[in-house]
């Protein structure tokens, strides 16, 4: 097949972004490998090689008059959005199979990009989430509600420093403080009887379970590589939420 429609570097470009977007909505590294993959062959380019990591990717082919070509795309403020993956996903299928038209590629990005999240669902699960994990380890009713309050607040929290680009690490600490202080406060004032409820509750939406279960997955794969990197970012994910939690249970004397 013969690239037409559109200059061949502006293809790439676009290509590329897409890549930008599955890395930054989280998706796991075999499917960035495989989605950029699949679209510059489905699109007729050659010597398509591509390599990825949790906060990087490289991508080479050569073009039609047989130059070799490469570009990279770097993601540091990475967030897990199942909606857009979705999309991106249906995208990256439609190009392949050339239900999509070169020239038609940025519009649909645009598409997906400018959809809107639906934030009072996520602030929903944030609170559900909160109160039914409580529940689940042992908590009351009260510890419950406190668990919930916690899930809210911590939604804004977390937003609010996203927004501000801070980087997980330090955002974890400051997110595991922000939801301690609230059950302590709780515990003074005889709302709860017992802190451990609602912070662990509420921590259960910081844990950093599906980094694990990629970095597990990635080295099944043999993408070392990138496995240990996810490893090691869940583990320093867990060591903030340690830190936050054990500083101000620490500083308030429990």
């Amino acid at each position: 097949m013969t690239v037409i429609y559109m200059n061949e570097l502006d293809i790439l470009n676009e290509i590329s972004y897409i890549g930008y977007l599955l890395l930054k909505y989280g998706a796991e590294i075999y499917r960035i490998e495989e989605s950029l993959e699949r679209m510059l062959k489905g699109l007729g380019y050659k010597d398509v090689e591509v390599f990825a990591l949790p906060a990087y990717f490289t991508m080479s082919c050569t073009l039609e008059d047989h130059t070799p070509y490469c570009i990279t795309k770097r993601s540091l403020y990475n967030r897990i959005n199942l909606d857009k993956l979705y999309e991106l996903n249906n995208l990256v299928r439609n190009i392949s199979n050339h239900k999509v038209a070169p020239k038609d590629i940025h519009d649909e990005i645009i598409k997906i990009i400018e959809k809107p999240m639906s934030h009072s669902l996520i602030l929903i699960g944030y609170v559900l989430s909160a109160a039914f994990f409580t529940l689940f380890f042992g908590g009351k009713l009260n510890d419950m509600l406190v668990a919930g309050v916690n899930g809210f607040i911590l939604y804004y929290a977390i937003l609010i420093m996203e927004n501000l680009q801070i980087n997980s690490i330090v955002r974890t600490i400051l997110s595991s403080m922000i939801l301690t202080i609230i059950s302590l406060i709780a515990f003074r004032f005889d709302i709860i009887q017992n802190i451990e409820f609602s912070i662990i509750g509420t921590l259960m939406i910081l844990t950093p379970g599906v980094a694990i279960t990629n970095s597990f997955r990635d080295i099944i794969r043999g993408d070392y590589e990138s496995g240990v990197a996810r490893f090691i970012e869940a583990f320093l994910i867990a060591a903030s939420i340690a830190i936050g939690v054990g500083t101000i249970m620490l500083i308030g004397g429990i």
